[in-house]
């Protein structure tokens, strides 16, 4: 679900339910191990993402919210505090299409770049490219996060000294 909600926002409950189905439909027909069916449930779900930006999705409601935040984190979150699954997630949704979703699914799904390129549609070796460079500017985004000065009002922040005529 988080795999879609990166691809298609806050429509991914309904992407996710239609997804599902069609898995559930197909269910007897699949043949194959874990990793298999890894591939084949994101191919079900990428296929019904992309209807779905195409406009050729159900046109039922969404009603969907964006996932909660961990308190205390800002969208790219802080590399001296552990990130929740949700502030990670927010900060790959914030790369460039293409390398959000290689890295979404060669490192946050564990496929290997030979299935990530099936599913894209793309050769291995540019899924790899693809994947490196978002993994550059994850830590990239990381590292400015980390060098920004907090504001009085995060955790850890330095309270603000006296002025010396306020004393």
């Amino acid at each position: 679900m988080r795999y879609l909600f990166v691809l298609v926002g806050e429509a991914a409950d309904q992407v996710t339910a239609q997804t599902w189905r069609e898995i559930t439909d197909g269910l007897g027909d699949f043949r194959g191990d874990f990793q298999r069916f890894r591939g084949w449930v994101t191919v079900i779900g990428r296929r019904r993402a992309l209807e779905h930006l195409s406009g050729r999705g159900s046109p039922a409601p969404v009603h969907a919210q964006q996932p909660a935040r961990a308190a205390g984190h800002d969208d790219a979150g802080r590399v001296a505090e552990p990130l929740s699954a949700d502030a990670a997630i927010a900060l790959i949704g914030g790369l460039p299409a293409d390398q959000g979703e290689a890295v979404l699914l060669r490192v946050v799904m564990g496929l290997d770049t030979r299935q990530t390129a099936e599913i894209l549609g793309r050769s291995a070796e540019a899924v790899q490219a693809t994947a490196c460079q978002g993994l550059r500017n994850l830590a990239d985004r990381l590292q400015r996060t980390v060098a920004a000065p907090r504001t009085a009002d995060e955790p850890g922040a330095a309270a603000p000294h006296p002025a010396p005529g306020d004393r």
